[in-house]
């Protein structure tokens, strides 16, 4: 591990993905500098706020710089992202995936940081050609030239998530939708394409261990600007892993599959390389089958 003060930076930090890290990241003992925006719900990180190795760090730019002049940030993990679902501005997608990304960058060559570890979406391999979310994929893409523009001066990794799910997500996500509509509420029915995508499905908890594998790895080696997969390694059809939950639960669900179309530009096959995350010793510990069963077992237990 780093030096004691050697810290980590990290955006996102009430979200899904990015509270799960934070947690980890409080636990590993290292200095933790979260930064949170005035909207920010805190419920899923509220345990944590008195903990003496986590500061949380206003999103204003003066914040920031005072921030990283003050502090030893050895790393930057951004977490932090606007999918531009609901009629989001264009301006809003690029301040969050862009502007603020590379601000941040910036401010960690100027000040010392060694490491910038960019978390990335697994629909941004097929070069924005996915048009259910276009201008985020077109964000995130251009960000890529911007790090690699700058990765001579700090090491960037770009993490590429494939399809995350776990306890708590959001409910515009896949997974947490179905488990919504088929374990909790018990719809009658649920319309669904014919379900032969096939993705690569990794649990929450796999991904964050995937990340702190690669924190280490930063932390004591430079590196070029490398991109690296997160997930299993391994694709699942969607009616697999749909059919999978109404089993678990006992759903009596009926679950419409080819009653909606495929879009025209579906990504039809998506798995990680994992040949980089071999190297670090990293393995995904939990199946489908546990994963699922985790959530529901949670669900049962204290609600959605």
């Amino acid at each position: 591990m780093a030096g004691s003060n050697d810290g980590v930076f990290l955006t996102g930090a009430t979200g899904f993905l990015g509270s799960a890290l934070l947690h980890a990241l409080v636990e590993s003992g290292r200095p933790v500098f979260a930064m949170v925006r005035p909207q920010s719900r805190l419920d899923r990180i509220a345990v944590l706020q008195d903990r003496p190795n986590l500061r949380l760090i206003d999103a204003n730019p003066d914040a920031l710089e005072t921030e990283f002049a003050r502090r030893s940030i050895g790393t930057i993990i951004h977490a932090a992202t606007e999918y531009g679902r609901d009629g989001v501005p264009i301006a809003t997608i690029l301040d969050a995936n862009l502007i603020l990304p590379v601000r941040l960058a910036e401010l960690g060559i100027t000040h010392g940081a060694r490491a910038f570890i960019n978390i990335d979406s697994f629909f941004n391999k097929f070069h924005g050609s996915y048009s259910n979310l276009l201008n985020y994929s077109l964000s995130k893409l251009t960000l890529l030239n911007w790090l690699e523009k700058l990765s001579p001066r700090i090491t960037v990794v770009n993490a590429v998530l494939e399809h995350m799910y776990g306890p708590g997500d959001s409910g515009s996500k896949f997974i947490e939708m179905m488990i919504r509509s088929i374990a909790i509420d018990r719809v009658a029915a649920v319309d669904l394409t014919h379900g032969h995508q096939k993705r690569d499905f990794v649990y929450i908890s796999d991904v964050v261990s995937a990340i702190l594998a690669i924190l280490a790895h930063v932390e004591e080696h430079a590196l070029p600007f490398k991109t690296i997969g997160i997930g299993t390694g391994e694709a699942m059809q969607v009616r697999d892993i749909v059919s999978l939950i109404a089993t678990l639960s006992d759903s009596p669900t009926e679950l419409r599959f080819g009653a909606v179309p495929y879009r025209a530009d579906e990504i039809m096959s998506s798995h990680a390389d994992t040949r980089d995350l071999d190297g670090l010793g990293w393995r995904p510990r939990v199946t489908p089958e546990a994963g699922i069963a985790a959530i529901l077992t949670r669900y049962q237990g204290h609600g959605s």
